[in-house]
């Protein structure tokens, strides 16, 4: 299999016109300053004239493959309705797919195996509700086969946790890796799985240690870097960070299960030269 990877996200920005992708980047008319957050107020993307935003996928579009979990993209099946009724505020969760892996593979299938799900796809792991889901976006499929549950449990049957975040491409291993950031020491971790459907889903926090997990990325090398999010306490008005920066160093970059080295990032105090700093 052949793959490209990159970040993207559900509504995808085309260029109207494209004669090399080296070169039409350098003809992109800057766009100086993104629209403020006003609260309360709707406002539109601001795109570069040549670019264009056409939406893949979105909230309500029925999945290819409902599941007991999830028959909505974007929604949990933990409430009658999606959309409250007259009267109500009671909806169905949402999810957020916070972060994206772009890639161009040939031969992936479906939940339709008679189905030509083409060749660029949309992972996104969702955060946000009671559990968790890992979907794909076929971005060549038609609107009935545009989005695929690839899995809401892993290959215990264990429901995912509803805190996924990060979400990177491994290729030593094949495996897509996912953070979940919940629960912190208890609960969070990382997850790895593969592109096919259905997608194999392994925890392997237990080589990778269980922390409150957000971001994660690997360098040239094959370590795998993960940031912390687990908040901290404030004191006299300052921050007291409670996370941390790690690097994974596997022992067999092509089986992350065999375990390697964690390591936390420490800073050096200029205040007190050879010494830390901590909390």
């Amino acid at each position: 299999m052949q793959f490209r990877k990159t970040a993207i996200a559900s509504l995808i920005a085309l260029p109207l016109a494209l004669n090399g992708a080296a070169a039409f980047a350098q003809h992109l008319t800057h766009v100086p300053n993104a629209n403020p957050k006003i609260p309360g107020v709707t406002l539109p993307t601001v795109l570069s004239p040549e670019l264009a935003q056409i939406v893949r996928a979105q909230g309500a579009m029925l999945v290819e493959n409902p599941t007991d979990a999830v028959t909505y993209y974007g929604y949990l099946n933990n409430q009658p309705n999606l959309l409250p009724a007259l009267g109500s505020n009671v909806e169905a969760t949402k999810t957020e797919p916070d972060k994206n892996v772009y890639l161009v593979v040939h031969g992936l299938k479906g939940a339709d195996p008679n189905y030509d799900h083409g060749r660029r796809f949309l992972f996104q792991p969702h955060e946000g509700g009671p559990r968790g889901i890992l979907t794909r976006i076929n971005l060549d499929a038609d609107a009935a086969h545009r989005v695929t549950v690839l899995a809401t449990t892993d290959s215990n049957g264990i429901p995912l946790p509803g805190g996924f975040d990060g979400i990177t491409w491994y290729p030593w291993s094949a495996r897509l890796l996912l953070t979940n950031e919940f629960g912190g020491g208890t609960a969070g971790g990382v997850w790895q799985a593969t592109l096919d459907f259905p997608s194999v889903v392994e925890d392997i926090s237990g080589v990778m240690g269980r922390g409150g997990y957000e971001g994660i990325q690997a360098d040239s090398d094959g370590n795998i870097w993960m940031a912390e999010d687990i908040g901290g306490s404030t004191v006299a008005g300052a921050r007291l960070p409670n996370s941390f920066i790690y690097r994974f160093i596997p022992k067999n970059p092509h089986d992350l299960k065999q375990g390697g080295k964690l390591q936390a990032l420490q800073v050096m105090s200029k205040a007190n030269p050879g010494q830390p700093i901590a909390f």
